[in-house]
């Protein structure tokens, strides 16, 4: 669980990065863009400023003299702002940098050409549409100032602690998450490991996260249904010993007995035998049926049946035994065609009748019906016998389970497991409807 825990608090820390790089980036993006729209805008005020006290000196004096460009410009132009004044020749009148008072220089002084590498482009000054001379601003940048500077500097020292609370902070957080979850995936997968040992009564904490907790009480429900076919499958091996004990011990005393003397060979105790070991052939049979349908590779081939030939098959299974118990049996079409894997189908109806024929006294009835609602079709089956007991009824469908009051009942209680096991296959159900007083209604459910 180290690398789950390892790989959860990299993600969060990985997207903890990425969250402050896009932030980091747009604010930087957005910065950039207000110190340069700020930046224009503070030349384009200069410039109108640089423009209207020209005119205003020209309006007053004859000409442009270092002493009234330094009076005006010494005090009216930010101390911040480089600035150059050219004659029409492209002479230098007057020029102040950034630092200190400023800086004069003589008239007639030549200047920096605009053309030259190096040189900041030249503004022309003009006078009733005539260009008297140009002028050169500096770089305006917002941090030039030192109010501005330090403004800059305590956003960044802000920035810098802000991101540095946010990471710890963050961090913490998926610290504590990433353990926490770990913590839960490593309850469940300690539950789950503990189950493949044996473990089948632990019950692992269903808490945490939804997708774990969801996890967990799967895993629970696992274990109880493996708990429950542990237990199944107990008596389930129990019950094939004693069904298949009970008739060898038998046909073991009377071969035996034939063998030393004791008792006579005759034709009723061999056909008694061959009754018992049929039964034990049926057993069999029927216990690797049930394997058959339960593997994972067993494959039904469905296709239209005629509900007809169905019940025309099954009266011509049953009709020896319908008369034998001089059994009244009514058979009732209300669709013309099911859907289905034919022999499976005969099988599984087979099953049910024979079951209804074994629990309905003689004299007694039995009612086969098929028909349909809107997403299944239904097979059904009633018999007129004594009815299966409420605490019964949900153990019916058991492997070898033939309830208390059918114990001495031929037939290997695998029947109605291997009917059920088909109407399955068939994206169905069987179930049973039982009073003890009207008889028994079982219905093979399957989907249309």
């Amino acid at each position: 669980m180290k690398r789950l825990f390892v790989t959860l608090l990299l993600s969060f820390l990985l997207s903890l990065f990425t969250f402050l790089s896009i932030t980091a980036g747009i604010f930087y993006i957005g910065y950039k863009k207000s110190i340069r729209n700020w930046g224009n805008e503070r030349r384009k005020n200069l410039e109108e400023q640089i423009q209207e006290e020209l005119q205003d000196i020209l309006s007053h004096e004859a000409s442009l003299t270092e002493d009234i460009l330094y009076e005006r410009f010494g005090s009216s132009l930010p101390r911040n702002v480089s600035f150059t004044l050219y004659d029409i020749e492209k002479n230098v009148l007057y020029t102040r940098k950034t630092a200190g008072r400023g800086e004069r220089r003589r008239l007639g002084q030549k200047g920096v050409k605009q053309n030259t590498p190096g040189s900041q482009i030249l503004a022309p000054i003009q006078i009733s549409n005539n260009v008297i001379g140009y002028y050169s601003i500096g770089s305006i940048e917002f941090s030039n100032d030192n109010l501005n500077a330090r403004f800059i500097h305590s956003m960044r020292m802000t920035i810098w602690i802000g991101i540095g609370c946010a990471f710890i902070l963050a961090f913490l957080c998926a610290l504590l998450i990433s353990n926490r979850l770990s913590k839960s995936a490593q309850t469940v997968s300690s539950g789950i490991n503990q189950m493949t040992s044996g473990n089948l009564s632990i019950t692992i904490p269903e808490r945490g996260v939804k997708e774990i907790s969801v996890i967990a009480k799967s895993a629970n429900e696992l274990g109880r249904k493996l708990k429950e076919e542990e237990k199944l499958r107990r008596q389930w091996a129990a019950d094939i010993a004693h069904d298949l004990r009970t008739p060898i011990s038998a046909l073991k005393s009377q071969f035996e007995g034939m063998v030393d003397g004791v008792l006579n060979v005759t034709k009723e105790r061999v056909e008694r035998n061959m009754v018992e070991l049929l039964r034990i052939e049926n057993l069999i049979n029927d216990l690797g049926e049930l394997t058959r349908l339960e593997s994972p590779e067993m494959k039904i081939h469905p296709a239209e049946i005629g509900t007809s030939h169905l019940f025309r098959e099954l009266k011509n299974r049953f009709m020896h035994e319908f008369k034998k118990k001089k059994l009244a049996v009514l058979w009732e079409r209300k669709v013309d065609f099911i859907f289905g894997d034919e022999n499976l189908i005969l099988r599984a109806v087979s099953n049910i009748i024979s079951n209804a024929i074994r629990h309905t006294p003689e004299g007694g009835e039995i009612r086969v019906a098929v028909f349909k609602n809107e997403k299944e079709y239904t097979l059904s089956v009633f018999n007129s016998g004594k009815g299966i007991p409420v605490t019964e009824i949900d153990r019916v469908f058991g492997r070898l389970y033939r309830g208390e009051y059918a114990r001495k009942t031929p037939g290997s209680g695998l029947g109605l497991t291997i009917s059920q096991k088909i109407a399955e296959l068939h994206g169905g159900r069987a179930i049973i409807k039982s009073n003890e007083h009207i008889g028994t209604t079982v219905e093979m459910r399957i989907r249309s």
